[in-house]
């Protein structure tokens, strides 16, 4: 008897030890723990007699795909890649899979809630009303792109997903900063948004230029990275607060794509 009650003592202990280590490894709703290590930073500048914007990037590098692949996971990054090839004339996904080492990073699926946005007024004694009136027109043109991404202002900066709020200017030449959060999935958890009312030097934004820079970084807060075309809003040194076609389009590809790596096992891109 006693021989037979040991084997089963023995997998009752071993399931319980990888129930702890699982337990450990996943976040208190049972998904990973986010990770920020550093944070994926893109910034604008402006110059002040031209309401255009350039940008620049430091991105954190993504973990390595797992060196087993499951076949439906092979098979769901094989389709993501063909529809990235599908869409690389109307897009400019292309340069995200570049920054991020073939990782699709956006805000994980929400189902119909919109993403909460804190905007926090005031701050420097430069700052006026109408500028969060900028950033509201910013997130109405991102939601109206199509992408299926809704957008709802809170009070608490705790509950919310977009924290924004103003400076005075950057110690050097930016006028905006975005700063995202994203989990080991790629699926981003936080944003955060900074923007400037002066140059660095000391210049006060015209309001077409705080618009566009409200509209970039806006788009950076949904995962966008940077486009080669000069007609973008999302163009290093764009001149427009106006979505492109192509702005919209890539908004609603990034949105149909699932997040993670987009290489297989064996480091296919």
């Amino acid at each position: 008897m006693k021989q037979a009650v040991l084997p089963v003592i023995t997998i009752g202990l071993f399931a319980m030890v990888v129930a702890d280590r699982i337990s450990h490894s996943l976040g208190s709703d049972g998904e990973p723990l986010p990770v920020q290590g550093p944070s994926d930073t893109r910034s604008a500048t402006v110059d002040p007699a031209h309401p255009a914007v350039s940008a620049t990037v430091a991105t954190a590098e993504p973990s390595n795909p797992s060196a087993g692949t499951p076949t439906l996971d092979r098979l769901a990054r094989l389709a993501a890649r063909q529809q990235l090839s599908r869409a690389a004339g109307s897009t400019y996904l292309d340069s995200l899979i570049i920054s991020t080492d073939s990782v699709v990073r956006r805000w994980p699926d929400r189902y119909g809630l919109p993403l909460r946005v804190a905007v926090i007024e005031g701050g420097p004694a430069t700052y006026n009303s109408r500028m969060a009136g900028y950033l509201l027109q910013a997130l109405e043109r991102w939601e109206d792109a199509g992408a299926g991404v809704r957008f709802i202002t809170v009070a608490d900066t705790g509950s919310a997903d977009i924290l924004v709020r103003w400076i005075d200017h950057f110690d050097f030449d930016r006028a905006g900063q975005t700063d995202l959060t994203w989990d080991q999935a790629g699926r981003v958890r936080k944003a955060a948004i900074l923007l400037a009312i002066r140059t660095n030097t000391g210049v006060i934004l015209p309001d077409a230029a705080l618009l566009t820079v409200a509209v970039h970084e806006a788009g950076h807060a949904l995962g966008l990275p940077h486009s080669p075309d000069t007609n973008d809003v999302m163009f290093p040194a764009t001149q427009t607060g106006v979505l492109s076609e192509r702005d919209r389009r890539t908004a609603q590809i990034l949105y149909q794509l699932p997040t993670g790596p987009v290489r297989d096992s064996t480091g296919t891109p």
